[in-house]
């Protein structure tokens, strides 16, 4: 039993003595580390504007945190602030209430006056190690608006670039950064968030940007801000040929003169670019006394707070041979590459070369244009109607947009299916529910006992378009005529009421069988080609063209939902 009591002794001894060895080198190390770490950081000024809420937090380190301060308070460190005082004595802050207030790491001042500018130290004290870390508060008034010049933050931005502001020294509102609002020259409100970002610097963003956070403490809000000036500079220009580009000189024979040809260097020196004139697809040699035409050595020029460099082309003498040739200026970086040229003229006689060029030039365009007109034609009329919403409808009392009669005979009838279908369903399928046209078919919508002469001509004549169905059996029918075809071709070809719109359903090889009136709308060329598949789409050719012939319409109604047309 005695053994066994010696070793839970020796064991509790051991226990004590491991703990008091982990205290001793916990001590030690934070000692150390502060008494390091406090040569690194020296003194950090914080800046406030007078009224404004500011703090000041205890750090030994750099990398300290409110954590690891709370972890000495755990191992017997007390947190204490002082502040110097003109004598050079030191004053300890007591309280935990009014307007200046500190708990642990955190010293807070609700507000900030001038009078509280100074010096303050917070002491890490253990009852062995004392450790101090100074901070300066400098608060100033506000002179005008809301800031005050001696505080402001100065941010570089190039036009024509993009930016992001952040409000500087707000780390330790990080959870609160969403609540920031941000105005321009104290007044203009711009915008609310972590940060202000510009996707295009133009000059007018340049000025003083003022970020405030605004909170409530004790039924009081309080506010703190920061100020950046956004300075803008002139994007760096690259550098350019800005003469000759294609230039005509007028020159007179046996004359000398020199044409320089010049780039603008931007912010390249002259030995990093390379201007050289060529001629026939060779470089111009240095100038001599023997040569006619020649380039001299490039030089620098400073204009306007710009540098431009130039490389002269000498003609001693120009002679005929000179006339009406290239003279080309060619300009090279490790980045970009550009040339011009220059061509002699005789003064006094015209350059019939170029006018010809010109002239060929403008009649080249104008077949090109032509061509696109008459191949596009269609589309280029309905993409007319479309943007302009023109309507041709309005004010003419007419109920219907078109007149649809399916060419039919007795003998042709049971052979007609197909026409009376595309006539009957799809035909109105398309312009009446996707382009909000309204048809009048007489088998749908005259009623019966209504086929008489004289209802047949009221609804032709209150119809804008009369569309013919055309079909290859009545072309082959002897026989085959109606009423309803006799009154609309009158109505088209002799009093002009109406315009006919021909559709050819099946392939017509001859068209002499067919009656002179339809010959002659036929030769009107306002008829389109049923193409079986090809055309039942509703953005086929075949429904562009019969929409073209078709009277503009405003305010047409596109059903996109319907997919099979």
């Amino acid at each position: 039993m005695e053994r066994k009591f010696n070793m839970q002794g020796e064991w509790i001894n051991s226990s004590r003595l491991i703990v008091m060895l982990q205290m001793f080198l916990l001590t030690f190390t934070i000692s150390e580390t502060m008494n390091r770490c406090i040569n690194e950081d020296g003194l950090t000024t914080i800046f406030a504007l007078e009224g404004e809420y500011a703090r000041l937090r205890c750090r030994v380190c750099n990398g300290s945190t409110p954590l690891v301060m709370s972890d000495f308070q755990t191992h017997g460190f007390t947190i204490t602030w002082f502040k110097d005082t003109y004598e050079g004595g030191l004053v300890e802050l007591l309280g935990k209430t009014g307007r200046i207030t500190f708990e642990g790491s955190l010293l807070e001042f609700w507000p900030a006056t001038v009078n509280d500018s100074g010096r303050y130290n917070c002491s890490v004290f253990n009852g062995t190690h004392n450790i101090m870390d100074q901070k300066k508060l400098s608060v100033t008034p506000i002179n005008e608006g809301c800031y005050n010049e001696e505080i402001v933050f100065s941010w570089s931005g190039i036009i024509g670039s993009s930016t992001e502001l952040y409000c500087p020294k707000m780390d330790e509102y990080r959870n609160n950064k969403e609540d920031l609002k941000w105005y321009k020259d104290c007044q203009k409100f711009v915008h609310k968030g972590s940060s202000l970002v510009f996707k295009k610097l133009n000059k007018e963003n340049a000025g003083y940007y003022t970020c405030k956070l605004s909170f409530e403490h004790s039924g009081v809000q309080y506010n703190i801000t920061r100020t950046l000036n956004l300075i803008l500079k002139e994007p760096p220009f690259k550098p350019e040929l800005i003469y000759p580009l294609r230039e005509h000189v007028e020159v007179v024979l046996g004359e000398s003169r020199t044409i320089n040809c010049t780039v603008i260097a931007g912010n390249r020196k002259k030995s990093q670019m390379q201007l050289s004139w060529r001629f026939k697809d060779s470089h111009l040699t240095n100038c001599n006394q023997e040569q006619s035409v020649c380039q001299d050595s490039k030089r620098a020029i400073t204009k306007e707070n710009r540098t431009y460099v130039v490389s002269p082309l000498v003609f001693t003498q120009i002679k005929e041979e000179h006339l009406n040739q290239y003279f080309n200026c060619v300009f090279v970086t490790s980045k970009q590459k550009a040339n011009g040229y220059i061509i002699l003229q005789e003064k006094g006689k015209s350059n019939v070369h170029g006018i010809v060029e010109l002239l060929i030039s403008i009649i080249v365009v104008l077949i090109i244009v032509a061509i696109i007109c008459v191949h596009f034609n269609v589309q280029i009329v309905l993409c007319y109607r479309d943007l302009t919403g023109k309507d041709e409808t309005l004010g003419d009392s007419k109920e219907y947009d078109a007149y649809v009669l399916l060419l039919k005979s007795d003998e042709t009838l049971h052979s007609a299916q197909e026409e009376q279908q595309f006539a009957l369903e799809l035909l109105p399928a398309i312009l009446e529910e996707q382009f909000g046209y309204r048809l009048c078919i007489f088998e749908r919508d005259v009623p019966p006992g209504g086929a008489s002469a004289d209802n047949i001509l009221f609804y032709i004549n209150n119809c804008r378009r009369l569309i013919i169905i055309l079909s290859k059996e009545y072309v082959d029918d002897e026989y085959s005529s109606t009423y309803e075809l006799m009154t609309g071709l009158h109505q088209v070809l002799v009093e002009r009421k109406i315009k006919p719109i021909l559709i050819e359903f099946k392939p017509i090889k001859s068209t002499k069988s067919l009656s002179e009136s339809l010959q002659l709308v036929l030769r009107s060329k306002r008829t389109v080609k049923w193409k079986g598949s090809k055309s039942v789409f509703k953005h086929s050719y075949f429904w562009k063209k019969v929409r073209y012939l078709m009277p503009a319409k405003g305010g047409q109604l596109v059903n996109h939902s319907q997919g099979n047309y």
